[in-house]
């Protein structure tokens, strides 16, 4: 019924090919290793911390809060099942995924456009990943990628008798809609793609076509659509049973859209910041290079072998445009397609030397045809140094790690690190030269790495203090926050400094400045608490033993 992709210039996995996926991978590695010394980020270390609760029975959203869908938090069960409290795991995972992206982009881009432009996507892919550093290892859009492409493979691969694959790919669709509902914007890149009969792109008057009939595409978006929705049945109905639905409804459908919304009020020239951001984390070169190849493509009629990245890029865009945050690790739904317009126009210019060369070969004119390829090497060198002083400064700071990781890590600044990991280490090695219960801290502030790393667990339901001192949170949340702790009353009460997230919160205040605008807790510390530890970003309060006067 389905017959398999018609794709232009299709290969087989032969030993040639399995030597250039090698090679890349074996680039990719060299790339990737010194990621094994990231920290763990913010957004991973509450991945983490809620992970770990609900491998101790707690319930997503109602027993701890993030507005985050719920996928990425059970991908992270399995990292702290494996790796525990190491602060490399982080980068153990990104090295793993980084090769599982790198291969599934090499069988991508080989379909059409040949392994020497595999070779090369995957390569420049890999780059574009590992310069944003820490803070895109192991986020929600990187495992969205995965899923959307074992999604297509299996629609791509789809062959009478197998309609089964049809409604798996449906069923991995929602996986990466739980992980991150934007996911939703590549439904054009799943039920188009596989079925469109790109030849017809190379001839004149251009067009696209299904492949097959209307009636056989209905019924295979029809499966598809079956195990989407199977998927989001099965998601929904564990929501439900497990007692999470009413949190769950009131994150997702009463705070969500106020969150949202806040971005653009954070934002007085919102496009224009926008715009910047789009220049700063995807690169206006990058940009340049996908318009010249498709104007190279249209030119030389193979558009046709282009047309699987141009769709991709876009539906990956449009997922990135949707969130309108433009956060750098949003970015990661696009990188792997616009990697692809890089090695086409790489490979385009190359064969262009050569036919050059040959041509001045032909009339004998040697000085030139060393030039051009001089020229050619010339600007093939311009974009290198910069990846390349990039991983001399990662491996060298690689080696650091090797030989003192805690101070490397209460060192690390680069790239821009976002949180003050010194200070987390600080009060992480007091809390564990003072014991106590694992819910005796709570941590006012916005860094749940205290509680991973010390092997604590927050007494409330909230795991950093930016759903309650945000514009957007909603007015019980306080009185359910003071409740929580007036119970645990916790032996350790930790208070952060110059901690503020203007664009998440709306706020320009720490954590320290915002207790003036929540007399209850500020009220409660003066009451029931000292301060006990001062480590310049963070102070630590304690509990007043019940029998001394206050």
């Amino acid at each position: 019924m389905i017959e398999g992709s018609s794709f232009p210039n299709r290969q087989t996995h032969d030993r040639g090919s399995g030597r250039w996926l090698a090679a890349a991978l074996a680039l990719v590695v060299l790339q990737a290793t010194p990621n094994l010394c990231y920290p763990i980020g913010r957004d991973q270390a509450t991945y983490l911390v809620i992970a770990r609760g609900l491998l101790h029975g707690k319930e997503l959203y109602r027993d701890l809060w993030d507005n985050k869908p719920p996928g990425i938090f059970y991908i992270y069960t399995i990292i702290v099942k494996i790796f525990g409290p190491a602060m490399w795991s982080i980068g153990v995972v990104d090295i793993l995924w980084l090769l599982s992206i790198s291969l599934c982009l090499f069988r991508f881009v080989e379909r059409t456009l040949g392994r020497s432009a595999a070779f090369l996507a995957v390569v420049v892919n890999a780059a574009m990943h590992i310069r944003a550093g820490y803070w895109d290892a192991a986020q929600p859009e990187t495992f969205v990628m995965l899923f959307v492409f074992g999604s297509y493979f299996w629609l791509a691969k789809s062959r009478q008798g197998s309609k089964l694959k049809d409604i798996g790919a449906g069923v991995l669709f929602a996986a990466a809609f739980w992980i991150k509902y934007n996911a939703i914007a590549f439904l054009p890149f799943l039920l188009l793609l596989p079925y469109l009969e790109l030849k017809t792109l190379a001839r004149l008057p251009r067009c696209l076509r299904l492949r097959v009939s209307g009636r056989d595409w209905g019924r295979a978006a029809a499966r598809f659509a079956a195990g989407f929705l199977l998927g989001c049945a099965g998601a929904l109905f564990y929501l439900w049973f497990s007692g999470s639905w009413n949190a769950f409804e009131e994150e997702q459908f009463k705070v969500l859209p106020r969150y949202a919304a806040m971005a653009l009020e954070s934002a007085p020239q919102y496009w224009l910041w926008a715009a910047g951001r789009i220049h700063f984390w995807l690169g206006f070169w990058t940009v340049c290079a996908a318009v010249a190849s498709l104007l190279i493509a249209w030119r030389r009629r193979q558009l046709a072998r282009l047309t699987p990245a141009l769709i991709g890029a876009a539906t990956g865009f449009a997922a990135l445009a949707v969130q309108i945050r433009y956060q750098p690790y949003y970015f990661e739904t696009c990188y792997p397609f616009f990697a692809i317009f890089w090695a086409y126009l790489g490979i385009q210019a190359c064969e262009g030397v050569r036919f050059l060369a040959q041509f001045f070969l032909d009339r004998n004119w040697r000085v030139a045809r060393v030039l051009i390829w001089a020229l050619f090497a010339a600007l093939v060198a311009v974009p290198l140094p910069g990846p390349m002083v990039r991983m001399f400064v990662n491996y060298k700071a690689f080696g650091a790690w090797r030989q003192n990781s805690a101070r490397f890590y209460a060192n690390y600044s680069w790239p821009g690190a976002a949180e003050d990991f010194r200070g987390v280490l600080s009060v992480v090695d007091y809390l564990k030269r003072n014991p106590s219960p694992p819910t005796e801290v709570c941590v006012w502030g916005n860094e749940p790495l205290i509680y991973y790393l010390s092997g604590r667990q927050p007494p409330t339901r909230f795991v950093w203090n930016l759903a309650l001192i945000a514009r957007w949170r909603l007015t019980g949340w306080r009185r359910q926050f003071m409740r929580r702790l007036s119970e645990s009353h916790p032996r350790f009460i930790v208070v952060a400094r110059d901690d503020e997230v203007h664009g998440l919160s709306g706020t320009f205040q720490d954590s320290e400045q915002a207790l003036q605008e929540f007399p209850a807790l500020d009220g409660y510390l003066r009451s029931f608490y000292r301060p006990c530890k001062d480590v310049g970003t963070f102070l630590v309060y304690c509990r007043v033993p019940p029998t001394s006067s206050l």
